[in-house]
């Protein structure tokens, strides 16, 4: 289902709208939440509905798609610095039901944090939902062009465009490798949700819905999948012509 609002500020409506009525549904959901500035829109909803009393986490259980690496967890530029200030410190989801990728592992041990990560999202039940924005190349999670349709949780070598990513702090590089989910990770999820906000984004959506399904571009892939929600705003839909 394809989804086109005004605005960010719109999708995220839309989006916790969607996802209330999942959490209704389950028990105790288990959710894949993104980073970035795609996702900053629905974390800035949930968290004025948490403090109206609207909304609650505490029945959740999360994973992240991706972090840096090499990058400590209270590295301002880390994904899990983000989460702790948009999201994770700000509503009442247990620390416990945090999963998320250690950016510190040393590199002898990243097959087996890897296949624990695989494996603790299997005990949870398997996602219910997993969130993802498209990176300018059509990369979803930190899984660029090429990546294999088949690949799991796994270290990974990060693309230029993926590494100048907007609001990223000036002057200071950003690593050039990450931890991601792999492809068949997110495939594995119930029910996908894709964000996409800006005209900078409106090429990778054009060839994620339009074009060739290929690993050249990852979100491509989506399509096959059987229940995927593709929202975004009117900008990022600008060059699609089945709208």
């Amino acid at each position: 289902m394809l989804h086109v609002t005004p605005d960010s500020d719109a999708a995220a409506l839309f989006v916790a709208d969607q996802l209330d009525e999942i959490l209704a549904k389950v028990a105790k959901p288990v959710l894949m939440l993104p980073t970035g500035s795609t996702p900053k829109a629905l974390y800035a909803l949930w968290r004025t509905c948490f403090q109206a009393g609207s909304f609650s986490m505490a029945n959740c259980r999360t994973f992240n798609l991706d972090e840096y690496w090499p990058c400590r967890a209270d590295n301002p530029i880390s994904f899990r610095a983000f989460m702790d200030e948009e999201l994770f410190s700000r509503v009442d989801l247990p620390a416990k039901a945090i999963g998320f990728l250690d950016g510190t592992v040393d590199e002898s041990h990243f097959e087996s944090h890897c296949a624990a990560y695989e494996q603790a999202i299997i005990e949870a039940g398997g996602l219910d939902v997993c969130l993802l924005g498209v990176g300018v190349n059509g990369h979803i999670a930190f899984n660029e062009p090429g990546a294999p349709a088949d690949s799991r949780t796994r270290l990974v070598q990060l693309a230029e465009s993926t590494r100048k990513r907007p609001g990223f702090p000036q002057g200071v590089d950003a690593p050039t490798a990450g931890i991601s989910v792999g492809i068949q990770t997110i495939m594995d999820a119930r029910k996908i949700i894709l964000m996409a906000f800006g005209a900078d984004k409106a090429s990778a959506v054009k060839r994620a819905l339009e074009g060739p399904i290929s690993i050249d571009t990852p979100a491509s892939l989506l399509r096959e999948h059987q229940d995927v929600t593709w929202v975004m705003d009117e900008a990022a839909a600008s060059a699609l012509q089945s709208r």
